[in-house]
């Protein structure tokens, strides 16, 4: 190779060494990404408040309720409602929201003068407050009351969370929040809930005493608000809204009776079955404890008391609510069977037997009427406690029909049942109370059927278990393999199909004879 190349080829590698030390130094000049700190977020702020305490009615021994108005429709409606309400010296409260404070604070102002209570509800009456945190609530609430207080002059203690779960975050909200009580309604009303005073009327059969009412102003309900629909028994809901109360979500042409106009539908005819409305304060101070309840229901017990669609109305064994024995003359002396005419042919039967044996059930006695029930047996002028008293009775053996109006909710019929409880313990200190079953009837007749019979005996059972009542399965023998009454048993089955002949009754009362509980 000639010296030529040899300097060209010295050349070119000169060269490419100097191009790689530029490339480097271009690199070397690039601005180094910034360092990235790790950034520890700012804590939600922590609400230490105790939990508020939770008003949802009461267990009373009172005829009252509380009515209570939620949200805004205008001004001349509410206001209207409040001169209704004035002119009849009904107590209520008006839970409104921060944005309706600020913005109509004359019609609050009004309002306060007026005595009703005003509530806090919220800056908007926003509807699921559980899916905020609990400093934002607290926020919103103080700022609601800053406005009510500037606008009503009044401070206000209760609150009401629209369409709300009180978890126990939003009832340190609440307190945190400047409150003392979270309202929630039992039973809630809107414009379209009645269209006469006939509904109004039906609906007061239904209303649980010590409840809270609440009428929905310029709100449509949401399908939980019409109470429990959950399983269906025999020939209708076990629990169905009142005739004349229309889901909302079955929507019409037609028009709504003004509000002012139903408000006073709804006070006329509770006070004429004999219920008094009062504030949430006087709701709160009527609470009585009926009964004291002795234990909660395991699982195994729940599995057994649950209902179950479809399923025959019977069990394998009898439902007891604890140990049972059997039964001697003893055990029946002072005893009272309290029951509709199903009863009363067992007294009848007893008499019979008595002719050939004077001392059979020793010198227990039959205080029984056509339909008596629970509900007929609250509302006499002559009281079952007082009857019982005079009588020197030392247990009484309830055994009573079920005929109550569309819409009346199990939760009203147990708490109906611890009342009458309450009440005969009241006057009869001393005195056993034993619940016995409904008794199953012949399939095909009108009226409650088995299906919802043996629903409402897992209830009744259910009770006893809870609050330490003797409880005797006296359907248990009656039933045939569907659950109907055993045909043979049976002394009407041409016209009612629930009575019993000779036989029935022999095996009705041998059970119970069997059945004592401890």
């Amino acid at each position: 190779m000639n010296n030529r190349w040899v300097l060209l080829l010295l050349l070119l590698g000169l060269l490419a060494v100097l191009s790689g030390c530029s490339a480097f130094s271009r690199k070397a000049e690039v601005t180094p990404e910034p360092e990235v700190k790790t950034v520890t977020p700012t804590p939600m702020p922590r609400i230490d408040a105790s939990p508020a305490k939770l008003l949802s009615g009461v267990e009373t021994d009172r005829k009252v309720v509380a009515l209570i108005f939620e949200g805004y429709t205008d001004d001349l409606t509410v206001e209207a409602i409040a001169g209704a309400l004035q002119d009849r010296h009904v107590p209520s409260t008006f839970f409104v929201s921060g944005v309706t404070a600020d913005e109509h604070g004359e019609l609050l102002k009004k309002v306060a003068e007026m005595g009703f209570g005003i509530g806090n509800y919220g800056m908007s009456g926003a509807k699921k407050l559980e899916r905020l945190p609990a400093y934002q609530n607290a926020e919103q609430f103080k700022k609601t009351q800053d406005l009510i207080t500037r606008a009503a002059g009044i401070r206000p203690t209760y609150i009401r969370c629209n369409g709300t779960v009180y978890t126990e975050d939003v009832l340190r909200a609440v307190t945190a929040g400047g409150l003392e009580v979270a309202v929630e309604p039992s039973a809630y009303l809107n414009h379209r809930s009645f269209k006469t005073e006939a509904d109004a009327g039906l609906y007061t059969q239904s209303v649980i005493l010590g409840s809270i009412i609440s009428v929905k102003l310029g709100q449509e309900l949401d399908k939980d608000e019409f109470g429990e629909v959950e399983d269906e028994l025999d020939e209708r809901p076990a629990i169905d809204p009142s005739p004349g109360i229309r889901r909302d979500w079955e929507a019409t042409d037609e028009r709504f009776v003004d509000r002012p106009k139903m408000v006073g539908w709804l006070v006329d005819q509770l006070r004429k079955a004999g219920i008094t409305l009062v504030s949430l304060d006087e709701l709160e101070a009527s609470r009585v404890t009926l009964l004291e309840k002795r234990r909660e229901l395991n699982e195994e017990e729940k599995e057994l008391l649950t209902y179950r669609k479809g399923a025959l109305p019977l069990t394998e064994e009898p439902l007891s609510a604890g140990q049972f024995r059997a039964g001697s003359q003893e055990d029946f002396a002072g005893a009272v069977f309290v029951g509709d005419s199903v009863m009363a042919g067992v007294g009848d039967y007893v008499q019979w037997r008595r002719q050939i044996n004077p001392s059979y059930l020793s010198d227990a006695v039959f205080l029984t009427e056509n339909n008596m029930t629970v509900e007929s047996l609250l509302a006499e002028t002559n009281p079952i406690e007082d009857r019982l008293a005079e009588m020197g009775a030392r247990s009484v053996w309830l055994c009573l029909g079920f005929t109550s109006p569309e819409g009346y909710r199990r939760e009203a019929y147990l708490l109906n049942y611890r009342l009458l409880v309450y009440r005969i313990r009241q006057k009869n200190p001393g005195i056993r109370v034993i619940v016995m079953s409904i008794p199953p009837r012949l399939e095909g007749y009108a009226g409650v059927g088995n299906e919802q019979r043996f629903r409402l005996n897992q209830m009744l059972c259910g009770m006893a278990k809870m609050y330490g009542l003797g409880f005797v399965d006296a359907a248990y023998p009656l039933r045939d393999r569907t659950g109907a009454l055993e045909a043979s048993y049976c002394l009407d089955a041409v016209t009612y199909g629930r009575h019993l002949n000779d036989a029935g009754c022999e095996t009705l009362l041998s059970f119970v004879q069997m059945h004592m509980p401890e």
